[in-house]
């Protein structure tokens, strides 16, 4: 989950939250629970300005791909906001092979939809 400004009511840290257990739960990703929950949360940090790998909790995981098969956004823009980020996560994605999944919107479903859209570069 990733929020530019925390007090963004559109996309709340329970709405990303939600709509990606609903993703996850449609191509049995399971993220655990209590001290073995996988998540990364990212508030008050501009996809903008910094990169997937320099965020601090999402990068942290981007450095240990051997620990996961997929990651899961509520959107694209959740994930990245310019097309040289998108590029250097692909790449990663690729190379780790690693499933990409966008829950809703642009490069998933939509916010009818409870169906997510998973990509493997």
């Amino acid at each position: 989950m990733r929020l530019s400004v925390l007090t963004d009511e559109t996309t709340s840290p329970e709405r990303q939250r939600d709509a990606d257990d609903i993703a996850a739960s449609a191509l049995n990703i399971d993220f655990g629970e209590g001290d073995g929950l996988r998540e990364a949360v990212d508030l008050d940090v501009s996809a903008s300005k910094i990169s997937p790998f320099d965020r601090p909790q999402l990068g942290g995981w981007l450095a240990r791909p051997d620990e996961f098969d997929a990651l899961v956004w509520w959107r694209f823009d959740r994930a990245i906001r310019s097309m040289g980020d998108m590029h250097e996560l692909a790449k990663w994605a690729k190379a780790h092979r690693k499933m990409l999944v966008f829950a809703e919107g642009i490069g998933g479903g939509d916010s009818s939809s409870t169906s997510a859209t998973p990509w493997t570069p």
